[in-house]
């Protein structure tokens, strides 16, 4: 993060040019107390941003390339089947709270 000493005149707030590496148009978002003025990501950026969070939350250890091959696509109608077949019962939040209350 760097700080920098901002000038306030009649025409609004000025903010160095070498702030941005790209001129444009820019984006203003209001978060509680403060204002945010950024550049617009260009497009491509988000895949990018995406790719880079992802490594690093490889190289920390928090995502996991499963070892497991991707299971089979499974069509709308057979999800539908497979919900309605496994929907029969109390709903499991009450299966865990009765099991629980033997602890209580």
């Amino acid at each position: 993060m760097t700080t920098l000493s901002l000038t306030v005149t009649e025409e609004g707030l000025r903010l160095p040019r070498e702030i941005f590496q790209r001129l444009g148009e820019v984006e203003v978002i209001e978060r509680g107390d403060y204002v945010l003025i950024r550049p617009k990501p260009e497009p491509g950026d988000e895949a990018n941003l995406r790719a880079r969070v992802l490594s690093a939350l490889r190289e920390a250890g928090l995502v996991v390339t499963p070892a497991w091959p991707t299971p089979v696509s499974v069509s709308a109608e057979e999800r539908a089947a497979l919900a309605k077949a496994l929907s029969v019962g109390p709903p499991l939040s009450q299966i865990i709270m009765d099991d629980r209350a033997d602890r209580a």
